[in-house]
């Protein structure tokens, strides 16, 4: 397995990793996501033109299984939150038939060499309640509850 920059040649494969992470959220949480559209290859190309994310691939016998992009932010307009450098993670999917084959620990891996190398204090992600099998995951590599986000439907 490698771990690669992501480019515009990997769209089909990113989209249908996309497709597999949304079909999960919308099913387990359909008052927060959509199910998977075609808007969602415009969506990835501009976060992989954009330059605002880093885009990583793993790549196996030629085939893309699975992706991570995060991005560097800093708090700057919050006067009661710490002003360090984070790196925040939008997505890790690992393809259906590669989960628990070490390629999300692959792609976390390099996403905290990253980090480090882009002067992050910490890292942070989201995961959504339903998603026990994703927070043993982040547990076992060293992530702890640090935010809860809570929400109510209103209608």
């Amino acid at each position: 397995m490698k771990i690669r920059q992501a480019n515009v040649a990997d769209i089909d494969a990113l989209v249908e990793l996309s497709r597999q992470i949304g079909e999960i959220h919308y099913e387990k949480a359909p008052h927060t996501f959509m199910p998977p559209s075609p808007e969602e290859k415009a969506f990835l190309l501009k976060a992989l033109e954009g330059g605002e994310y880093h885009f990583l691939v793993a790549e196996h016998e030629g085939s893309v299984i699975g992706f991570i992009n995060a991005r560097i932010m800093i708090n700057e307009s919050i006067p009661f939150i710490v002003k360090k450098t984070v790196c925040r993670i939008g997505t890790i999917v690992v393809d259906e038939s590669h989960r628990s084959c070490g390629v999300g620990e692959a792609l976390m891996k390099a996403c905290y060499s990253w980090a480090i190398e882009s002067g992050a204090t910490s890292i942070r992600l989201e995961v959504m309640a339903f998603n026990e099998r994703a927070k043993a995951f982040y547990q076992k590599l060293g992530y702890v509850d640090d935010f809860c986000i809570m929400s109510r439907q209103i209608a």
